[in-house]
C-alpha cells in the first residue's frame, strides 16, 4: 500500500473542563489508531501539530478522547473543527486495520477470477451488518458484497482485489 494521510475524524466539541474533546469518526476510522504515534491534528488552514492520545472512551457514535498536551477547556475548545489525521507510510502491517477501509481500497483495480478485469472500486459502502464495495464498470456501478466467498483475494500492496461473484451479482445495477 503506498503512504496516504487518512482522516481518522473530526473534533466537534469540547468535553468537560480538563481539555477532552469529542471526536466524530470518519469511514476510515478505526479503534487501534487512536494508540498510534503519528497523529496530527490538522487545522481548516492545513497547520498540522503533533499530538498524541492519552486516554479514549466510547460515547454514543463518538469518542471522547483527551490528548496529552490539551490541559483545558480552553485548549479543547482551540481545536474545535479540526480534524485528526495519521499518515499511513510508517505503520506496520500489525498497525493498520483489521477490516478494509476506504482509504485502502479506493482506485483499486477489481478483477474477475479468471483475471478478466472488471472495473475500479469508487466508493465503499459501510453497513452496520456488512461493507461493500462500489465498483465502477463499463456499464455502471455495482455493490460487490465483502465477505470472503466473494472477495477472494485482496493484494493492497498491488492495487488489486480479485473477486468471485455469484452469477447475477454483477447485473444488479447500483
Amino acid at each position: 500500500m503506498t503512504a496516504a494521510t487518512v482522516t481518522l475524524g473530526s473534533i466537534v466539541k469540547a468535553v468537560g473542563l480538563k481539555g477532552e474533546l469529542k471526536l466524530l469518526p470518519s469511514p476510515d476510522f478505526w479503534i487501534e489508531a487512536l494508540t498510534l504515534d503519528g497523529l496530527d491534528l490538522v487545522s481548516a488552514d492545513d497547520i498540522h501539530r503533533r499530538v498524541r492520545v492519552e486516554k479514549y472512551r466510547l460515547k454514543g457514535n463518538t469518542y471522547v478522547i483527551k490528548f496529552t498536551d490539551v490541559e483545558s477547556r480552553d485548549g479543547a475548545e482551540s481545536v474545535i473543527g479540526n480534524r485528526l489525521d495519521v499518515s499511513t507510510g510508517s505503520l506496520t502491517e500489525a498497525e493498520l486495520p483489521d477490516e478494509l477501509k476506504p482509504f485502502q481500497v479506493m482506485g483499486a483495480e477489481v478483477r474477475l477470477k479468471n483475471g478478466d478485469r472488471a472495473g475500479v472500486v469508487v466508493d465503499m459502502l459501510i453497513g452496520p451488518a456488512q461493507r461493500c464495495l462500489i465498483v465502477e464498470m463499463e456499464n455502471g456501478r455495482r455493490a460487490v458484497p465483502v465477505v470472503p466467498e466473494v472477495v477472494v483475494e485482496t493484494d493492497l500492496e498491488g492495487g488489486v482485489i480479485v473477486i468471485d461473484p455469484p452469477e447475477g451479482l454483477l447485473e444488479i445495477e447500483w
